[in-house]
C-alpha cells in the first residue's frame, strides 16, 4: 500500500476547501488499494470515522466507489464491516502514440490497466502534420467505438510526444523523429478535430515511461528521482515530491543529449556530436566491440560483433561470467553512463537514478561497476548513499501506466469531480 505517497499528496497540498483535500486523499487512498472499510480509511488517513463514512456515501453516490460486501469479523466477534473498492472503469484515459508512419491508440481504466488498443496505418508524408494530427483524430474515434465508448466516458486524452515538448503550452517546440516545423500547438489542433470535448495533455514519451515509477513500491517514500531511459534514443524525466519538473521550454529531461565525449567524431540525431545517446546506442557498442577483435582475437563475442550477429544480450551475458572482450565493452559503455549520472548529480542531486530500456537487461557486471565507478572520486563519494537501478517496468508497459496514471492523477485532483 502506497502509504508514504498518500503522506506526500497530504502533506504537499494546500487546498482552497478542506471538504475537496479529504475526498481527494480518500478517492487516492481507494485507487492503491483492494478493499476498505469505514474503520481502515479512518486508521489510515487520521480522519474521524463520521467524517470517512459521509466522504465514502457522497463517493458511493458518485460511482467513483463501489460497494465490496463484508469483511471478515474482528477478533472479539463483532459485527463484520462495509468494504468498498475504487470503480476503475468510471471513465477511461486515451494515449494517443505517433510513431513513424501509424498512430498507436491504447485505452486504460483508472488503475492504469489496458483494456484495449488500436492501431492505424499512416500512408502520408511524415512532414504533413495537419493530416497526421487528423488521423490520429480518427483514430481515437476508431478506437473508442471498437471498444464501445463515448465521449462522456474519457476523463482524458493524453499525446506522447518526441523532442522538445512543452507540456505546459501543450506545443511541440521540436520533433526529432517527425520532419514538423517547430512550436506546433498541438493541443489545440487535436482538441479542435475531435467530436467531443475532454482534457487534452501532451508531455514527452520518455517522461511518462518514468511517470511509472512513482507506482513501484519501492520508490513511494523518495522524494526526488531521475528517470534515464536509454535505447536506440535515450530521454527521462526528473521526479521530485512525486511529480514532474518540467522546466521553461522542455529540455530538463533530455539526457540523451547531454555530450559525454567532446572529442568523438560520433554524430548526434540532434545534429552536435558526442552526445550520450548517440556514444551507448546498441549500433554504435556492438560496432565497437567488433573492433576489439584485433585485441582479443580469440574472442567469440568480438567475432561475433564483427560479423554483426552479436546482441546487446549476449554482450550483457558475456561481461556478466567475465568474458575480457565484453567486459572492456562494457567497460566504455559505464564510462559515457558515469559522466552522464555525474552530471545528473551536480544538476539536481536526487536520491535515485533509475535506468530503463537495453541496459535493463544487463544484469550485475554493469549495474555494479556503475555504482562504484560513479562514486570513486573524493567529490561524488560524498553522494555514496546515491541508489541507482534497474526500473521495475519495461518500458512499453511503463508508457501505458505512465501516461494512464499522469491523467488519473489530474483526473481525480479536479475539484469538479466532487461537486
Amino acid at each position: 500500500m502506497a502509504e508514504e505517497f498518500i503522506n506526500s499528496r497530504r502533506k504537499s497540498s494546500k487546498p482552497r476547501n478542506i471538504k475537496y483535500n479529504n475526498q481527494k486523499l480518500v478517492l487516492t487512498l481507494f485507487r492503491y488499494a483492494d478493499k476498505l472499510s469505514v474503520s481502515e480509511i479512518s486508521e489510515r488517513v487520521g480522519l474521524s470515522k463520521t467524517t470517512i463514512t459521509k466522504i465514502v456515501g457522497d463517493l458511493l453516490r458518485k460511482k467513483l466507489i463501489l460497494s465490496a460486501g463484508k469483511g471478515d469479523s474482528t477478533e472479539e466477534g463483532g459485527k463484520k464491516p462495509e468494504l468498498f473498492t475504487f470503480n476503475p472503469t468510471y471513465q477511461y484515459i486515451i494515449m494517443v502514440n505517433l510513431p513513424s508512419n501509424q498512430v498507436q491508440v491504447h485505452i486504460m481504466d483508472l488503475k492504469s490497466r489496458l483494456v484495449s488498443q488500436y492501431t492505424q496505418e499512416v500512408e502520408i508524408p511524415e512532414s504533413d502534420y495537419p493530416s497526421c494530427i487528423q488521423c490520429a483524430a480518427d483514430a481515437v474515434v476508431a478506437a473508442m467505438k471498437n471498444f464501445g465508448i463515448i465521449g462522456q466516458q474519457v476523463c482524458g486524452v493524453i499525446i506522447c510526444g518526441d523532442g522538445i515538448v512543452d507540456s505546459t503550452h501543450g506545443v511541440i517546440r521540436y520533433s526529432v523523429h517527425h520532419s514538423w516545423p517547430r512550436n506546433l500547438p498541438i493541443l489545440q489542433d487535436f482538441a479542435s478535430l475531435l467530436p467531443f470535448p475532454a482534457p487534452i495533455y501532451i508531455e514527452n514519451g520518455g517522461a511518462l515511461s518514468g511517470y511509472a515509477d512513482l507506482l513501484d513500491p519501492e520508490n513511494q517514500s523518495i522524494h526526488s528521482i531521475i528517470h534515464l531511459s536509454v535505447g536506440q534514443h535515450s530521454g527521462g524525466c526528473v521526479m521530485k515530491d512525486h511529480d514532474l519538473q518540467n522546466g521553461s521550454h522542455g529540455f530538463m529531461s533530455e539526457f540523451g543529449h547531454i555530450i559525454v565525449d567532446p572529442h568523438s567524431s560520433l554524430s548526434c540525431i540532434c545534429g552536435a556530436k558526442g552526445c550520450f545517446e548517440v556514444m551507448v546506442s546498441p549500433t554504435v557498442v556492438l560496432r565497437r566491440t567488433g573492433e576489439l577483435l584485433t585485441e582479443y582475437p580469440d574472442s567469440a563475442i568480438a567475432s561475433a560483433a564483427k560479423s554483426g550477429t552479436l546482441t546487446m544480450e549476449e554482450l550483457f551475458a558475456a561481461a556478466n561470467e567475465g568474458e575480457p572482450c565484453a567486459c572492456q565493452s562494457m567497460d566504455q559503455v559505464i564510462r559515457w553512463f558515469t559522466v552522464l549520472i555525474r552530471s545528473m548529480v551536480i544538476f539536481h542531486d536526487p536520491q535515485k537514478i533509475i535506468i530503463q530500456g537495453v541496459y535493463q537487461k544487463a544484469g550485475s557486471y554493469f549495474l555494479d561497476n556503475l555504482r562504484s565507478t560513479v562514486v570513486s572520486t573524493p567529490l561524488f563519494r560524498t553522494g555514496a548513499d546515491l541508489l541507482i537501478d534497474y526500473a521495475s517496468f519495461q518500458s512499453n508497459e511503463a508508457l501505458i501506466i505512465g501516461a494512464s496514471y499522469y491523467v488519473c492523477r489530474k483526473f481525480l485532483d479536479n475539484n469538479q469531480l466532487y461537486d
